[in-house]
């Protein structure tokens, strides 16, 4: 059943979320940690259709990290509510050269603009975009800077949600043909 979610379970899943990175920098030092969630705007964080966008984004993870020879100490999922993560410890030092693996898919894929990817480093840090030159990432709608149209509230969060509903609806349907 799809609910919204209250500010209640928000905090705690993210108070979880950083529970969750801090154990695996703990008991992996030294290696980059991922946390791989979705871009989903508005009170309702979890569906049928965006659970399987984010088992896509899993699916992507795993593919690449096979394919660069990436090794992964361990997993962790959480799945609220509030949203979906899973997170990566992964045997890898080079937080810069893993952020930029991430941002690839965030680019490439039909579904990437949804993933949220972020990476930290052996010291908990975060790596963003702008650590690497690139851009930051653009509003689902109009394409300007996601942070700026958000916070000038240009589009609803309804508009918004049905975008989003209508991203993942063509990506099935793709993967059907």
């Amino acid at each position: 059943m799809e609910e919204y979610v209250t500010l209640e379970e928000m905090l705690c899943f993210r108070e979880e979320k950083v529970r969750i990175q801090e154990e695996l920098r703990d008991r992996h030092p030294g290696e980059t940690v991922v946390a791989l969630g979705m871009n989903i705007p508005g009170p309702k964080k979890t569906s049928p259709r965006i659970l399987l966008a984010f088992e896509e984004g899993e699916k992507t993870l795993a593919r690449l990290f096979a394919q660069k020879e990436l090794e992964v100490s361990e997993e962790a999922q959480l799945k609220e509510n509030a949203g979906y993560l899973r997170f990566y410890s992964v045997k890898c030092p080079d937080a810069f050269f893993i952020k930029s693996l991430m941002i690839q898919i965030e680019e490439s894929h039909p579904l990437g603009r949804l993933f949220d990817i972020d990476v930290y480093d052996a010291d908990g840090g975060g790596i963003g975009r702008g650590a690497l030159g690139t851009s930051s990432r653009r509003c689902l709608i109009c394409g300007q800077d996601a942070k700026i149209c958000g916070r000038s509230r240009n589009h609803g969060i309804e508009e918004l949600y049905k975008h989003v509903e209508n991203m993942i609806r063509l990506w099935l349907k793709e993967e059907a043909d």
